[in-house]
């Protein structure tokens, strides 16, 4: 069996690289939070050899998306865990408060459309 074979599903409820984008449009200084937040999950991704581009996607946008990383994290990393488990919800409050209603709708539509791409398979 492949590693490939081996990951863990990840559902895709929102498209979090369409979140981001927007958010970093709005809010020049969202990068200075984010960045080193990201780059720390990668820290840790490549400690307990987690690499997200192993994953498979229907769209090539998808390909390494910091949502893969964060799945495995989430089951292989108790460092990554714990600090989650604290900064997770700040950081997501924060994402949250820049964006409106619309934004979340798109990413919702957009979410689907990724991980779904032909509507008649639902």
């Amino acid at each position: 069996m492949t590693a490939l074979c081996e990951l863990p599903p990840v559902v895709c409820k929102n498209c979090a690289l369409l979140l981001i984008r927007r958010c970093y449009a709005r809010h020049w200084w969202f990068r200075l939070i984010r960045e080193p937040l990201v780059w720390g999950m990668r820290i840790l991704a490549w400690r307990s050899g987690i690499d997200a581009r192993t994953h498979v996607v229907r769209n090539p946008e998808c390909h390494g998306c910091v949502r893969f990383m964060k799945a495995e994290l989430e089951e292989k990393s108790p460092t990554f865990i714990f600090l989650n488990r604290y900064v997770g919800p700040r950081f997501k409050a924060l994402r949250d408060s820049m964006l409106a209603r619309e934004d979340f709708d798109e990413a919702k539509r957009r979410a689907r459309e990724m991980t779904n791409p032909n509507p008649e398979e639902e």
